[in-house]
């Protein structure tokens, strides 16, 4: 008798789905392989989002005119990763034709050395991952991925001291990776593309039972056929 007949319905069905969540299980895996090549890292991500941030803020230079003297002063930062905002800055003041110079502090330097100071404040500047999960029991694990960047900056005349304004730039990036991916992503030398990951704890529960049903259901589907024999 063959496991099919119409006298089990039930071993028909649970064969059904078994080879169904075998296929989805391959489909995922081949998807996360293919989308690899195409996820940026955090690094880039928060160098990317550092980019359109002092973009905007370099765009407001109206007062200046093109190759005057901007030197750049870090009024206030957030960590390890604020040197992607000063490079950022640097090299769109570069490429709009202006002169830079780097500060430590700006009461450090004389208030005639220089046309222009250019003091930033980076509010937030940072790459998390909102939600790791299974979008079903058998697809493979994503991870939420989002990063922001919050400038604020004031352009002041260092020949009379004026503020001549001050303006906000910001950056964002959103996506969702494969969880698969999340040690390429991620850079060693650089804490700040590692942040905490946390995930939903229910699939330390679920996962388990979900294989043991599945190696019953093929025990039973054997046993079965050996007496169907």
């Amino acid at each position: 008798m063959s496991i099919f007949s119409p006298e089990r319905p039930f071993m028909k069905t649970l064969s059904i789905a078994l080879l169904c969540a075998f296929v989805s299980l391959e489909a995922a895996s081949a998807a996360a392989g293919a989308a690899q090549e195409a996820v940026p890292s955090n690094y880039d991500v928060l160098a990317g989002i550092s980019e359109d941030a002092a973009r905007s803020l370099v765009a407001a230079l109206e007062p200046a005119p093109a190759g005057s003297v901007v030197r750049l002063v870090k009024a206030r930062g957030v960590g390890d990763a604020d040197f992607l905002v000063e490079n950022a800055f640097i090299e769109r003041l570069r490429g709009a034709g202006f002169r830079t110079g780097v500060e430590a502090k700006a009461q450090e330097v004389p208030a005639d050395t220089g046309a222009y100071t250019l003091s930033y404040q980076v509010i937030r500047l940072a790459v998390r991952y909102t939600r790791i999960s299974r979008r079903y029991w058998f697809g493979s694990k994503e991870v939420v991925r989002e990063a922001r960047a919050d400038v604020t900056a004031q352009l002041i005349d260092r020949r009379t001291g004026d503020v001549l304004w001050i303006r906000e730039g910001s950056g964002r990036y959103d996506d969702v990776i494969p969880y698969s991916l999340l040690s390429s992503v991620e850079e060693k030398q650089y804490e700040f593309t590692r942040p905490a990951r946390s995930e939903f704890k229910m699939s330390r529960v679920i996962e388990p039972v979900v294989v043991a049903g599945i190696v019953v259901g093929l025990v039973a589907l054997f046993f079965s056929n050996q007496s169907g024999q």
